[in-house]
C-alpha cells in the first residue's frame, strides 16, 4: 500500500488532444505520478470513483483584479470606460486605508468553487501582495505600476521593487513559495511613460517576474495615444496627471514597441482593438493575449479578433477580468459564454484557451496545464449532466457543475465531501 491517492471518472482529460474514457489519475504528495485507464491496481493507495465526471488540468484565470472582488453588481454597465474607471477610483478614495483582505479571500473562495487553480492578479492596492502568498491557490500576482511623469519614475520603482521584495519574505499558515511567483504590470499606455515601461522591462531582465499591460483595451485610448484627446485627456488632465505629457501620434502597441520595452513576450490583455501592424508585433514578440469575453460584452466592444490571433498562432488565455465588471470569477463560466456565443468554435479550442493556454501565458507551462506525471496535481473535476455529445460539450453544458479542485495535491474545494 502507498500513500498516494487515485482519482477514478468516467473521463480523464490530460491535455487537449487526449480523452481518456473511464480513466483515472495516481497522485503522490504535490505532483501527478500516472495516469491510465481501466481498473488502477490494488496497491495505488487510496481510490476514489468520482463516477460521470471528468478531471481536467485546473483552470487558469489569466487576468483578474481580486481587490475589487467587494464591487460584484455595484457598477451598471458605463456609458464610457472613463466613467466605470470614475466609479473605480471613487471606490479607492472611499475604501483608502482600508485593508482589502476581505475582498481577495472572497475572489480567491471564488476562484477555487469554480475549477480556478491558478490566478494572475493584479494589485493595484497592494492588499492581494500581502494577503495572496498565504491562501491556497496558485498565483502570479502582479504590482500594478502608474506614473507619467519621467522625473517620478525613478521613486515609483523603487517603492515597487520594495513591495516586490516583501514576497520573499512571505509567511503564514497556508503559505507555500512553490505556489507563488510574481509579475510587474505598467497600468496601460494611457498611465505608463515610455521611462516607466522601460524601467520595468529593465528591472524584469534575467529573473522570472513576468510583464502585463492592459492594451488597445478602448478606441479612446486609441485616440488619446494618437491625437492626445477623448475622454481620456479629459480625464487624465482633471488628475493632474498629463503636466509635461504629448502624444506619441501612434496605436498602442506601436508605443509600448517604441518605449524599447517590448524586446521579449509580454502579457497583453485585452487587445480589443488592434491593427495590423499590432498584430504583427504580437506574433514577432511572441507575446500572449488575455481575452475577458465577459467582461467585454459588459463594456459593448466591437467584436474581439481572438479567433483571427488563434489561426495567426498567437496564444490566447481566457480572463474574467474583475467583479466589477463581471458577474463571476469562473473561468468555466467564460468557456461556456464563447461556446454559447460561437457555435463555430470547437470545444476543445475553448478547453485548451483555459488551460494551457494560460499556462504558456503565465510562464507555468512546465508546472501546470497538463495532467502528464511530473506535472503540479493541479486540477478540477466536473460532474457532467447527462445526454448526447462530447465530454467537450457536456463540460461546457449550463447544468455541469465543479465537484472538486486540488492545487498541487491538496484538495481545496469539495463540494460532496469525497476526500
Amino acid at each position: 500500500m502507498t500513500d498516494t491517492l487515485t482519482l477514478r471518472a468516467a473521463y480523464v482529460l490530460p491535455h487537449r488532444d487526449k480523452v481518456i474514457d473511464g480513466g483515472w489519475i495516481e497522485i503522490g504528495g504535490p505532483r501527478i505520478v500516472e495516469v491510465g485507464n481501466g481498473l488502477p491496481r490494488a496497491d495505488r493507495g487510496r481510490v476514489i470513483d468520482l463516477g460521470n465526471a471528468a478531471v481536467i488540468p485546473g483552470l487558469v484565470n489569466a487576468h483578474t483584479h481580486l481587490e475589487l472582488s467587494d464591487l460584484q453588481g455595484k457598477i451598471p454597465p458605463p456609458k464610457s470606460f472613463t466613467q466605470w474607471l470614475g466609479h473605480i477610483l471613487a471606490f479607492r478614495r472611499r475604501e483608502a486605508g482600508k485593508p482589502l483582505d476581505r475582498a481577495v479571500e472572497k475572489g480567491v473562495s471564488l476562484s477555487l468553487e469554480s475549477g480556478t487553480t491558478t490566478v494572475a492578479d493584479i494589485s493595484s492596492t497592494g492588499d492581494s501582495l500581502r494577503i495572496l502568498p498565504n491562501l491556497p491557490i496558485r498565483k502570479r500576482v502582479f504590482k500594478e505600476v502608474i506614473c507619467l511623469e519621467p522625473d517620478k519614475v525613478s521613486g515609483v520603482m523603487e517603492g515597487t521593487i520594495r513591495e516586490l521584495s516583501s514576497l520573499k519574505n512571505a509567511v503564514g499558515a497556508y503559505c507555500d513559495v512553490s505556489l507563488l511567483s510574481a509579475g510587474l504590470s505598467p497600468h496601460a499606455p494611457y498611465t505608463a511613460c515610455p521611462k516607466l515601461y522601460l524601467g520595468c522591462a529593465l528591472f524584469a531582465q534575467g529573473s522570472d517576474l513576468l510583464l502585463c499591460t492592459h492594451i488597445c483595451e478602448t478606441l479612446e485610448e486609441v485616440e488619446f495615444l494618437r491625437e492626445g484627446t477623448g475622454s481620456f485627456a479629459i480625464m487624465l488632465k482633471a488628475l493632474n496627471m498629463l503636466e509635461g505629457w504629448r502624444p506619441p501620434g501612434m496605436y498602442p502597441l506601436e508605443y509600448l514597441k517604441s518605449t524599447g520595452a517590448l524586446k521579449g513576450p509580454w502579457l497583453l490583455v485585452h487587445c480589443n482593438y488592434l491593427s495590423g501592424k499590432e498584430v504583427k508585433i504580437i506574433e514577432e514578440t511572441t507575446s500572449s493575449v488575455v481575452y475577458c469575453p465577459r467582461s467585454h460584452r459588459y463594456f459593448g466592444h466591437s467584436e474581439h479578433p481572438f479567433q483571427d490571433l488563434l489561426k495567426r498562432g498567437i496564444n490566447v488565455a481566457l480572463g474574467t477580468d474583475s467583479l466589477a465588471s463581471n458577474q463571476s470569477l469562473s473561468i468555466l463560466d467564460e468557456a461556456r459564454f464563447l461556446h454559447e456565443n460561437y457555435p463555430g468554435l470547437d470545444p476543445v479550442e475553448i478547453f485548451s484557451m483555459a488551460t494551457e493556454g494560460g499556462a504558456k501565458a503565465l510562464r507555468l507551462e512546465e508546472k501546470i496545464g497538463r495532467l502528464i506525471p511530473g506535472m503540479e496535481a493541479d486540477l478540477a473535476v466536473i460532474e457532467l449532466p447527462s445526454g448526447e455529445g462530447t465530454v467537450y460539450e457536456r463540460m461546457l453544458a449550463p447544468e455541469a457543475r465543479v465537484i472538486l479542485t486540488m492545487v498541487a495535491g491538496r484538495v481545496c474545494y469539495d463540494r460532496y465531501s469525497l476526500m
